[in-house]
């Protein structure tokens, strides 16, 4: 550089700040165009909105015929358990024979527990047991020589499916000794 020093030339130009750029220049189609483009943007997202509600119903149209199909196979489950009661009260009643009637009625009894079974329905104990109010409804109480709380009839059984109850057995509940006597 002819003998000058660098940094030289620096110092002695003015410092000035580097020029800005000009500003954008307005163009009244740029201003037109922003609306338009704002109202195709609400468009589209009211067209998405509409597409999304449409297949929202159409899975919950899907999931109700669903229900409603499996619910139906379910009822024809049950019923195809209970048509060999249904046929074996019919062949008990045909004859007039009362001992043939009891006999019915004791297969048709047979046949309802097995169905119960199959259905994971069981019977709660009730009768000598201790009250569990999870298990039995008391609906009647007397003062007797039974110990306080211990069931003494079983006036409705109760019944439990997989173990979850289904209906609680109605009981009569021991009070205790009639004047608080204890045992």
């Amino acid at each position: 550089m002819d003998g000058l020093r660098p940094g030289l030339l620096r110092r002695a130009l003015p410092r000035q700040p580097p020029p800005s750029p000009p500003p954008p220049r307005r163009c009244r189609m740029t201003e037109e165009r922003a609306p338009l483009t704002e109202e195709n943007a609400e468009k589209k997202l009211r067209e998405e909105l509409l597409r999304l509600a449409a297949e929202f119903d159409n899975y919950r149209k899907e999931v109700a015929r669903e229900r409603e199909l499996w619910r139906e196979r379910t009822l024809d489950e049950a019923v195809l358990l209970f048509l060999p009661i249904y046929e074996a009260l019919e062949r008990a009643t045909a004859d007039e024979n009362f001992e043939t009637l009891r006999q019915g009625l004791m297969a048709v009894l047979g046949l309802f527990q097995a169905t119960l079974t199959k259905l994971g329905c069981s019977p709660i104990s009730a009768l000598g047991q201790d009250f569990d109010p999870l298990y039995h409804e008391a609906i009647l109480a007397e003062h007797s020589s039974e110990p306080k709380n211990k069931i003494l009839a079983e006036i409705e059984r109760g019944w439990m499916r997989n173990g979850r109850v289904l209906r609680p057995a109605k009981v009569k509940v021991s009070l205790g000794p009639q004047g608080g006597e204890a045992q």
